[in-house]
């Protein structure tokens, strides 16, 4: 049995957590398909005035957010059903954003975008805080997939469950701001001594 099971609930915590659970209750019921992520301004501010980490609160609010996880089939090669060509484009003050391709499989659709600046990347790191949103929404879940990033290019690949058609032109994409939680970094432990192998046999 692990330590956290040993160690009973704090009843005092109690009515706290009641109405939390009432205040996430009516604020899913009202926020339902609409964007109902806060700004950074107000996670900062909301962080200053009550003393709690930014990123606690917006892991909440990212929860909320997406309330069910989109179903983690297998994205391999065999599951695919087509490959539908995107290929839209923004660029805003200097920053390209992507979406080139749409892969198909049987319940979800993985959508692929591409992020990038010509600024020297000794210079530039894109940190992306963003999101995938689909309009109209019809009651989709949009999850991360998977993202990789080279200083001041990243590639992401967002799920939509269920499946979008196959006709782009009969919904809109964009990308709206979305504080992903972080995790703190681990301290760093500097390797730079010369080091002298001995022979030990």
């Amino acid at each position: 049995m692990s330590l956290l099971m040993m160690v009973p609930y704090d009843d005092r915590l109690e009515p706290i957590d009641e109405q939390l659970a009432k205040l996430i209750a009516e604020r899913m019921r009202q926020s339902k398909g609409t964007n109902g992520y806060p700004t950074k301004e107000q996670f900062d501010r909301w962080s200053h005035e009550y003393g709690v980490d930014r990123n606690i609160i917006a892991s909440v609010f990212a929860a909320m957010n997406n309330p069910r996880r989109p179903p983690r089939h297998p994205a391999a090669p065999h599951h695919l059903r087509d490959i539908i060509p995107v290929m839209q484009k923004a660029v805003t003050e200097g920053i390209t954003y992507q979406i080139t391709r749409m892969e198909q499989y049987s319940d979800f659709s993985l959508v692929y975008v591409d992020i990038f600046t010509h600024e020297d990347a000794e210079t530039t790191a894109l940190d992306v805080q963003l999101m995938l949103h689909v309009e109209p929404a019809a009651d989709r879940q949009i999850q991360i997939h998977r993202s990789q990033g080279q200083a001041n290019q990243a590639s992401l690949v967002y799920i939509v469950s269920p499946r979008l058609p196959n006709d782009v032109d009969s919904y809109k994409f964009a990308l709206i701001p979305h504080a992903f939680p972080r995790h703190p970094r681990p301290v760093e432990v500097v390797l730079d001594r010369p080091i002298v192998f001995e022979d030990g046999r």
